[in-house]
């Protein structure tokens, strides 16, 4: 019976609905499954090749940054609806576009590239390899965004899972069958990611029949170009402390920091998700005139949040020895304050949500590169002078600082909309934030102490308990607000 009733619910959906929820299963698959590798790969090699591997993928984050403006994202959705009648000639002419810059980028690297390696800390074979892959990463995009724009999911979902198991399944077995493990392992990745994006290059360029159209081209660099510094102030936030940890003390700190990392933003999972509901709810909540359903349900989910950051401090020892080996324990000192960075980067989203909701964007940009900036100051500062630990602290500060600003410009975006009530319940957040590095500082204090560790989590269970009613309550009217708003 439970099983026809969803069947019947799910055929009852829009396309739209069906769309959103099986792209978010497909992030879940991806991210998922980039969790789970994380211990088969740290045992498999050392922590210098790990840390090779990781460097090599957060460069390869940071070159596509600037090879393809993030274009087949924000850039694209615009375009394909400015040029609806021509949506096929867009998506081709755009990828032409960024074939063009990442060929122009690849030739500047040629010319630099006895600096370049030595700074990226990548030899000479890795950096070709990057730029291939560069190439062919975003034909895969475009296509992906393409099909979503239009509502249609299937084949995306085939693809996205076949391409995510298969590049599981190639990356271990060449990285068992070699002794050049980190080579092996972004080898592994970069082909299976080549081989579909060479595929759906290929279906663009059928369809499209165009690589240049100048008004296309022109439209995509006046549209993603102005947002450039928002993306690079982001990318520095999520990647510059393995690179500088990289550069001041080798690929081995990284690695053990890239663990840490991971296991510290478990959370996001489950956090994009909880946003992704509480948003279009709190859009039509503010619509409607009910701020203070917002404001309860903000301190509620805030509240879940914080005990969640608590958990995956607590339980760090473990998570490190389930994720990787001995070799990478000291982990666990980099952990709670990196979990905590990971609530107020809930905490800073709920506050944008309401800058979102008045159209008051102009402060964001500005606000993130300060907190970037800060970030690689603070890095550059203390990793010399306390070690690669310093970096989840300097995470953390410029998380927070990011947060309170982003307090500001949602208070401002309010004053200026003439909202003169408050939506938010500022003292129960502030003791929520408070009580969060508190506790992270506490969980570090009990790592030598199972016994007392283990009983905190036991108390914190009771009260999560006691408070099951209100939580789920909020999660049904968030279950429900985003059902209408799409």
């Amino acid at each position: 019976m439970v099983k026809l009733n969803l069947r019947k619910k799910y055929r009852e959906m829009s396309a739209a609905v069906k769309t959103s929820v099986w792209f978010t299963f497909c992030q879940f698959l991806q991210r998922g499954i980039s969790f789970i590798t994380v211990p088969v790969f740290t045992r498999l090699l050392t922590t210098e090749e790990y840390g090779i591997c990781n460097i090599y993928f957060t460069w390869f984050e940071v070159f596509l940054l600037f090879t393809s403006l993030k274009i087949p994202y924000e850039g694209l959705n615009n375009g394909l609806i400015r040029y609806e009648e021509d949506k096929d000639g867009y998506t081709s002419s755009v990828m032409g576009l960024i074939m063009v810059m990442t060929a122009g980028a690849m030739g500047v690297y040629l010319l630099f590239r006895r600096w370049i390696d030595p700074f990226t800390g990548l030899n000479g074979f890795l950096m070709v390899l990057m730029f291939i892959q560069l190439m062919f990463n975003p034909p895969l995009m475009l296509w992906t965004n393409r099909e979503r724009f239009d509502f249609r999911y299937q084949k995306p979902v085939a693809v996205t899972a076949v391409s995510t198991v298969l590049n599981l399944l190639v990356t271990v077995l060449a990285v068992v069958s070699t002794s050049y493990k980190a080579e092996a392992r972004i080898i592994g990745s970069a082909a299976v990611q080549t081989f579909f994006g060479v595929v759906f290059a290929a279906v663009l360029l059928a369809k499209g029949r165009t690589l240049f159209r100048k008004e296309y081209w022109s439209f995509a660099l006046r549209f993603n170009l102005p947002l450039i510094f928002y993306y690079i102030s982001q990318m520095i936030l999520n990647q510059s402390d393995r690179i500088l940890i990289n550069y001041f003390q080798g690929s081995g700190k990284a690695a053990v920091y890239s663990v840490a990392y991971s296991a510290a933003t478990l959370m996001l999972l489950v956090l994009s998700a909880v946003n992704g509901s509480f948003n279009p709810w709190m859009y039509k909540k503010l619509k409607a005139g009910d701020s203070r359903s917002v404001g309860r349900s903000a301190s509620v989910l805030c509240l879940m949040v914080g005990a969640a950051t608590f958990l995956v401090s607590a339980l760090a020892p473990d998570l490190v020895r389930i994720l990787a080996t001995e070799a990478y324990l000291e982990a666990i000192w980099i952990i709670a304050p990196v979990s905590a960075s990971v609530f107020f980067i809930f905490l800073y989203m709920v506050f944008a949500n309401v800058e979102m909701y008045y159209g008051e964007n102009s402060g964001i940009s500005v606000i993130s590169i300060v907190c970037s900036v800060l970030n690689i100051v603070l890095n550059i500062v203390f990793i010399p002078r306390y070690g690669y630990f310093a970096a989840g602290w300097t995470t953390l500060v410029s998380y927070i600082l990011l947060t309170i600003l982003h307090y500001i410009l949602m208070r401002r975006a309010c004053r200026r909309n003439r909202m003169t009530e408050r939506i938010f319940r500022e003292k129960e957040l502030l003791a929520i934030s408070v009580g969060v590095v508190l506790s992270s500082f506490g969980a570090m204090g009990l790592y030598r102490a199972g016994w007392l560790r283990y009983g905190a989590l036991a108390v914190l269970a009771v009260l999560l308990f006691g408070f099951r009613k209100q939580v789920f309550q909020v999660l049904k009217q968030m279950g429900k607000g985003e059902e209408h708003a799409k």
